[in-house]
C-alpha cells in the first residue's frame, strides 16, 4: 500500500524566521529523494513564489488563483492552479501566490466553513503528491488556521533568538485551540527549525537553543546556518540542493527532508 499524502504546514508569526525559505528548500530534497511534491504559497507577500522564480498567478473576476478557490469564485480543478517547477528526480511544483491574496482575509472572514477551505482544495491532491508543504504567512489570522486545519503536522522555522522564543509561547496556545475547535485528530509538532544560525554562535543564541531543547515533544531537527548560498539560490530561482548541492545548506536541508519524510510513514 502505498504511504498516504502528508500535508505540513510551515508557519511562524514572527517574520524573518526563515519560514519560506525552510518551506523552499525542504520542498527541492525531498523531491531530490525522488518524491512528489507540492509547495502551496499561503502568505499574501508572495515570497515563496517569487523565491522558485514564478511569476503570480493572475488576478480580477473570473481568475483561476488560490484565493478565488478559496472563496468559492473558483470551482474548477486544483490542477489548474499547479505551476511545475522542476523535475529534480522526483517532482517539485507549485500552487503561487496572486496579488488579491491580500483579500483574502478579509473576503474568508465572510464564508461558512471558513477555516476548513484549504483543506476541501487540497483533498485533490491527496494520493496524487507523497508531501504538500504550505508556506503559512506570518500571522494569526484565518488562513493559518487554514494551513493548520488542513496539514497533518506542523514545522516550526524559529531563530536562536529570545523573540522567537516568546512567537513559540503565542503559536503553541494557537495551534492546541486549533486541535481542540477545528480538528478531529491532533497535528504532529514534527519539530524547530532553527534557521539563520550565525558561526560561531553566540552565548545569547547557546541560551535560547538550550531553551529549545527544554521544549517538551518539540525536537529540533536541524539548524540551517546563515551563509549567502541560500539567497543566490533564491536569487535563480532554484533549490539549495540544486544550486549548490555540495553545500553544508544543502545537506542540512536533505537532513530535514529525511527527519519529516519519515513522518509520514505512520
Amino acid at each position: 500500500m502505498e504511504p498516504p499524502t502528508l500535508i505540513t504546514a510551515v508557519t511562524n508569526q514572527k517574520g524573518g524566521v526563515g519560514k519560506t525559505a525552510t518551506t523552499l528548500n525542504v520542498g527541492g530534497a525531498l523531491a531530490e529523494s525522488g518524491l512528489n511534491v507540492l509547495l502551496l504559497d499561503l502568505d499574501p507577500q508572495g515570497h515563496l513564489t517569487d523565491g522558485l522564480g514564478i511569476e503570480q498567478a493572475p488576478a480580477g473576476e473570473g481568475a483561476a488563483n488560490l484565493y478565488r478557490a478559496l472563496i468559492g469564485e473558483y470551482t474548477g480543478s486544483l490542477a489548474d492552479l499547479i505551476t511545475p517547477h522542476s523535475a529534480p528526480a522526483g517532482r517539485l511544483d507549485l500552487v503561487p501566490n496572486t496579488i488579491e491574496m491580500f483579500m483574502a482575509v478579509r473576503e474568508l472572514d465572510k464564508q461558512r466553513a471558513r477555516e476548513h477551505r484549504l483543506a476541501r482544495l487540497l483533498s485533490a491532491v491527496r494520493g496524487i503528491y507523497d508531501h504538500v508543504l504550505i508556506d503559512a504567512p506570518p500571522s494569526l489570522d484565518i488562513l493559518t488556521d487554514n494551513a493548520l486545519a488542513a496539514a497533518d503536522g506542523v514545522l516550526i522555522p524559529v531563530q536562536a533568538e529570545d523573540s522567537s522564543l516568546k512567537a513559540l509561547r503565542l503559536l503553541l496556545p494557537q495551534i492546541a485551540s486549533v486541535d481542540a475547535d477545528l480538528r478531529e485528530t491532533p497535528l504532529e509538532l514534527h519539530g524547530l527549525v532553527v534557521s539563520l544560525l550565525r558561526q560561531p554562535v553566540t552565548k545569547i543564541a547557546e541560551s535560547v537553543l538550550a531553551e529549545f531543547e527544554r521544549l517538551d515533544g518539540l525536537p529540533i531537527l536541524g539548524t540551517i546556518p546563515l551563509g549567502v548560498v541560500v539567497t543566490e539560490a533564491w536569487r535563480s530561482g532554484r533549490t539549495v540542493v540544486d544550486y549548490a548541492p555540495d553545500s553544508e545548506h544543502a545537506q542540512a536541508y536533505r537532513a530535514l527532508a529525511k527527519s519529516l519524510a519519515g513522518g509520514g510513514q505512520r
